[in-house]
């Protein structure tokens, strides 16, 4: 697979303040910043346009555009590099972010009057399966959504295995990346494109392009989307593609997104600051795993929660005011190599006894390690 090409739409804002085209008022359509609401070949009218939600980041002087998933009235679900200029950079505020109504026309429409109160990311990008998904919590509902739930992971893999079709709505450009004309739609257009069978435990799933219709730079972000039974099922935020007709790079056309139900925690944490319960319909228990214990430690009281907020007392060998690390790790299978999710020092009471807080979700590990960087303890964060 290609290198995907972000769909985010930036733009400098020349005065390094922000205008009346951006995040103060609705869109301009000869404005270079929101020459993006849509997808190039794609078609008006979806009744699945109410799941698409416009919005636009300030990162200082710089603005982007992105599409966002409705997935709940108060939470949208979009890509990582949408609300963080680079990987590894911190999330921009949430009072950096202005929405607007979700599937609206966004030349008629003033934002919507709501505020992002909270945001949620992780983008650890890799060749061909970057994981790119953030979960935004509004300060009051912007709305009513035609998603019904969040797919299941074991529902994604088997419509991938089928090569099954599945829609994508959303606000980018009407043209190809490098048009001048840089030519737009101010309301969210639609595809389908066919799974394949890349979705594995990358958590990240990818579509084929045929070269004609495709997603494009203010895409990023938006719903993939598939109806089973009835139920309009959010498979994820679309992260970047490659080929044409949006990108001139040569490569086969494809796009790839994050598949929304594998971060549980998130989606559980993003759930309870709207105040809402946990999801169980679509999202697993977080659990751990029995405890590998190294040199003597001794696990003394260890939990997770559906948001992924780790709980954990143990007793070491280790003297009084020790330091230990507590690391969060994900396995990066492009590189080969483990990825810090977080790390943070603590030390030893007492009898070499310590206590501590962490967030993991699924599939990450949570390890303690001495001053000289052996392993005292290690978690793997599990589902049931």
């Amino acid at each position: 697979m290609a290198q995907l090409i972000v769909r985010r739409l930036t733009a400098l804002i020349a005065t390094g303040t922000l205008g009346v085209a951006f995040l103060t008022g609705p869109p301009a359509a000869s404005t270079t910043l929101t020459s993006a609401p849509t997808v190039v070949g794609g078609q008006p009218d979806h009744p699945w346009s109410g799941a698409a939600v416009y919005f636009e980041t300030s990162f200082g002087a710089d603005g982007s555009s992105c599409t966002g998933a409705l997935w709940k009235p108060q939470i949208i679900v979009t890509a990582a590099h949408c609300v963080m200029e680079e990987a590894g950079d911190p999330i921009v505020s949430p009072s950096a972010i202005t929405v607007w109504p979700a599937g609206a026309n966004v030349e008629a429409v003033a934002p919507a009057d709501v505020q992002v109160t909270f945001i949620s990311a992780e983008w650890i990008p890799a060749d061909g399966s970057t994981v790119d998904i953030a979960f935004m919590t509004l300060d009051r509902p912007l709305g009513a959504t035609p998603i019904t739930r969040l797919a299941k992971p074991q529902e994604v893999s088997t419509l991938a295995k089928a090569g099954a079709p599945i829609t994508y709505v959303g606000y980018g450009l009407t043209v190809p990346r490098d048009d001048p004309s840089q030519a737009s739609s101010p309301v969210p257009l639609s595809l389908s494109e066919p799974l394949t069978d890349m979705y594995d435990e990358n958590k990240t799933f990818t579509v084929l392009g045929d070269g004609v219709r495709s997603t494009c730079a203010g895409d990023s972000g938006g719903p993939y989307m598939h109806e089973v039974a009835g139920e309009l099922l959010l498979i994820g935020p679309l992260s970047g593609g490659s080929g044409p007709p949006c990108e001139s790079d040569g490569a086969e056309a494809d796009a790839a997104g994050t598949v929304a139900s594998d971060f549980a925690a998130m989606a559980n944490e993003a759930l309870s600051n709207a105040g809402l319960e946990p999801d169980q319909q679509s999202i697993s228990t977080l659990v751990l795993s029995q405890p590998n214990t190294k040199r003597g430690t001794k696990v003394i009281a260890a939990e997770i929660g559906t948001t992924g907020q780790m709980r954990a007392a143990v007793k070491t060998r280790l003297g009084r005011n020790s330091p230990v690390w507590v690391g969060v790790y994900a396995w990066d299978d492009a590189a080969d190599e483990w990825t810090v999710i977080s790390e943070k020092r603590v030390r030893t009471r007492k009898n070499g006894r310590l206590s501590f807080t962490t967030r993991a979700d699924q599939d990450q590990v949570v390890a303690l390690y001495d001053k000289k960087d052996r392993l005292l303890i290690e978690w793997d964060v599990l589902t049931r």
